[in-house]
């Protein structure tokens, strides 16, 4: 007895096999956050590298867009942290912004620049604050509550 199997059921058959191999495989709910910032020191090429978490990049450009130099090194320490999200929260002593900054290949991409102060933070410090990132000036005791979107203004009480 011959079995004659029909050309199309063998289409669909690769079809059902070659589309149930191809499917994404995701894993949901995932949290990048840091609970504890990082504190980099910039080498001579303003070079920072963090090996916790496996993370480096350059400081000039951030330098340039705060002070419009970038000849040279002038940041003593860089402050980085990541949010639950996977977005680097990035600054520096003297810098008068924070520069959110989302993970794209090979590179970090500016979401967001938040300025934080006139003058430029002195010795400023990142908490994770669930879900926010909460920026401290050591120095003058300055408190700012921030998300990607910029400076989270807490709801006033009304008496």
């Amino acid at each position: 007895m011959r079995v004659h199997i029909r050309p199309y059921f063998i289409i669909l058959a690769l079809t059902l096999f070659v589309s149930s191999a191809c499917k994404t495989f995701e894993v949901k709910n995932v949290n990048y956050g840091q609970q504890i910032e990082s504190v980099l020191s910039p080498n001579a090429k303003g070079e920072v590298h963090d090996s916790r978490y496996s993370l480096s990049f350059n400081i000039l450009p951030f330098q340039y867009q705060e002070t419009q130099d970038s000849s040279a090194v002038s940041v003593r320490e860089v402050r980085l942290i990541r949010n639950n999200a996977g977005l680097y929260f990035i600054t520096a002593d003297g810098f008068s912004n924070v520069y959110v900054m989302e993970p794209i290949n090979n590179g970090l991409k500016l979401k967001k620049k938040i300025q934080v102060s006139d003058q430029g933070l002195i010795a400023p410090a990142f908490n994770m604050r669930n879900p926010y990132i909460e920026l401290v000036d050591k120095e003058t005791a300055q408190t700012f509550t921030l998300n990607e979107n910029g400076i989270h203004k807490k709801p006033e009480v009304k008496s």
